[in-house]
């Protein structure tokens, strides 16, 4: 979170604080186990608000990046975990256990996002200002130009911690190498502004580059919506976290569900 996204997207705090007790509690429940990797202030929210993580890993206090940065945080968890491992967003919820056919995959991620058009522009973008690009990206654009291959990871992990991290290697490169400075500079300069395209660079870096790479490595990814089963699992994508009808939704289902936490959220203070 940050001045121009003070709630992480959502409408208002409580939304926020609803759509965290709704994820966490969903997601212990069908997964029987519940992390969280933080910073300080994150720790705090989450401690008024009673979560039961069964670890909670205050690792991110000093964070070399950009608070709008936020795919890096992402990153260096998945770049931590040591066994097979599911991350699920705060605004994402599983309503139901991950089917079998998810068992032992390589790669978990929630779905495809072959050629959407979110991309085009910070994929233009890289291509034509970014000096260092990773040999895969290269390859892969030379065999099929500005093609969208990217995955969407609301939900993401895997068995593959391997490919995992090779995938976080590439984003991080990217992200730092020096000949990129110039057009870091340049994403900065226009969120600071109040537009550019630091948001789709986020999603580049995280889920562009992900599926690329297994693409061009040949790793399977295995994707919890694909139309097997019926729906269970919603991700509040973008502007649906502040649609009203979703807000009033989001907030009425945790006051029936989970009471208790509902009244946490609607007290609970800044974190500072």
């Amino acid at each position: 979170m940050d001045a121009q996204n003070p709630h992480a997207g959502f409408a208002d705090a409580e939304a926020f604080r609803c759509s965290c007790i709704l994820s966490v509690l969903l997601a212990r429940q069908q997964l029987g186990r519940a992390v969280l990797y933080t910073d300080s202030r994150g720790a705090r929210l989450l401690e008024q608000l009673q979560l039961p993580f069964d670890e909670v890993h205050v690792v991110f206090d000093y964070f070399p990046y950009p608070p709008h940065l936020w795919m890096a945080s992402k990153l260096l968890t998945y770049r931590r975990q040591t066994v097979p491992f599911v991350h699920i967003d705060l605004d994402a919820y599983l309503w139901a256990p991950l089917p079998p056919r998810l068992a032992g995959a390589a790669i978990i991620a929630q779905s495809s996002e072959e050629d959407y058009g979110c991309y085009d522009g910070v994929l233009a973008h890289c291509l034509r200002a970014a000096d260092y690009l990773p040999d895969f990206m290269r390859r892969h654009v030379a065999r099929h130009g500005a093609k969208v291959r990217a995955l969407n990871a609301g939900i993401y992990g895997g068995h593959d911690l391997t490919t995992v991290a090779a995938c976080c290697d590439a984003a991080f490169a990217i992200l730092e190498h020096p000949a990129n400075e110039p057009m870091l500079a340049g994403l900065l300069a226009g969120h600071a502004h109040g537009g550019g395209l630091f948001y789709d660079f986020n999603i580049l870096l995280e889920q562009y580059v992900a599926a690329v790479y297994c693409h061009e490595h040949e790793v399977p990814v295995s994707y919890v919506l694909s139309g097997h089963e019926a729906p269970y699992f919603t991700h509040l994508l973008a502007g649906a976290k502040r649609h009203p009808d979703n807000t009033a939704q989001l907030k009425s289902r945790v006051a029936r569900d989970y009471p208790y936490h509902y009244q946490l959220a609607r007290q609970a203070g800044a974190p500072g």
